[in-house]
């Protein structure tokens, strides 16, 4: 009998050395790829990081415009200069860069199925003293406004806003002030309490009184701080930009020691106009890419708000 071996054919080294140099060239190809692809991924997430950033505070702000006094909003240089109404600044403006103004409390009027306010004061029964609110929960007002601000304030520190041809002229409006208080201005007035029930109280002083009014308890500011160079070629060009609130212009208080609050870093841009009851803002913010590199993402929004 004869034995036989089954042959078996192994590589050459002709094909191992082939196969060798196809498995690099693939290697190579994916290791390439892969990080093609992280790379890419950075300034994509900064991407979407900066667009979330500024439409979040873009929509803060414009929550807060919406309930702004449209003859209140004042532009500022910086604190304690002379304010100039938003409406007068000159296209184009970049050195006025705080903006001001003072909110209808939008929270107490629409926070229960009873207004905390009404806005109509029974003129007929009213006088220099005292304004009938029907239809108010004035309590309810008051409780309100004490639990947004920490207790500290309630509604004998709010003010009136009577709407009147006589409030909507210039000789009414006193911007060093935000149209509030002074002599040339006889349809804003801070309140004294409530007198009881439904009543709006005022100091014995001389008014004109119209059957719609609003009411108000804090003013609001948008304030830039803390200026700096972000990319280290000598230039200050981003800043953050804070929101200020809880304060009373008509008992004499300023945004300057407010509560604040951080609305966006690294702001570069921030303009904001106002053209009878509409107000357009624009915001831009750098964000630096990350991930070893020195570049930023620059993000815009715009937003209109019709008052």
């Amino acid at each position: 009998m004869k034995n036989t071996m089954s042959m078996k054919k192994a590589f050459s080294m002709v094909e191992l050395v082939f196969v060798i140099v196809v498995l690099g060239i693939v290697a190579s190809i994916s290791a390439d790829t892969i990080a093609q692809v992280f790379k890419n991924t950075i300034p994509q997430k900064a991407t979407q990081l900066a667009s979330v950033k500024t439409e979040i505070a873009a929509q803060e702000i414009a929550n807060r415009l919406r309930y702004a006094v449209p003859w209140s909003l004042v532009a500022k240089l910086a604190a304690g200069t002379a304010p100039v109404a938003l409406g007068d600044l000159p296209a184009g403006d970049t050195t006025h860069t705080v903006v001001e103004w003072v909110g209808v409390d939008g929270d107490s009027f629409e926070a229960t199925t009873t207004p905390g306010w009404s806005g109509y004061c029974d003129v007929d029964n009213s006088t220099v003293v005292n304004c009938p609110t029907p239809g108010s929960s004035l309590a309810n007002t008051d409780t309100i406004i004490s639990n947004l601000n920490g207790g500290g304030v309630g509604i004998g520190n709010a003010v009136a806003l009577f709407k009147t041809t006589n409030c909507e002229g210039t000789s009414q409006y006193l911007p060093s002030t935000i149209g509030l208080t002074g002599a040339g201005t006889q349809c804003a007035f801070p309140l004294m309490g409530t007198g009881g029930g439904n009543n709006l109280t005022f100091a014995n002083t001389p008014k004109i009184r119209g059957d719609m009014y609003a009411l108000a308890w804090s003013a609001y500011a948008l304030v830039p701080t803390a200026w700096r160079d972000i990319n280290g070629d000598g230039t200050v060009d981003v800043f953050d930009l804070e929101l200020r609130y809880n304060y009373q212009p008509w008992a004499g208080g300023t945004f300057v020691g407010a509560s604040n609050q951080v609305l966006l870093n690294n702001v570069s841009v921030f303009r904001i106009s106002q053209s009878d009851n509409v107000i357009r803002f624009k915001i831009c913010v750098k964000q630096p890419i990350g991930g070893g590199s020195t570049d930023f993402i620059s993000m815009c929004k715009e937003k209109v708000v019709v008052r």
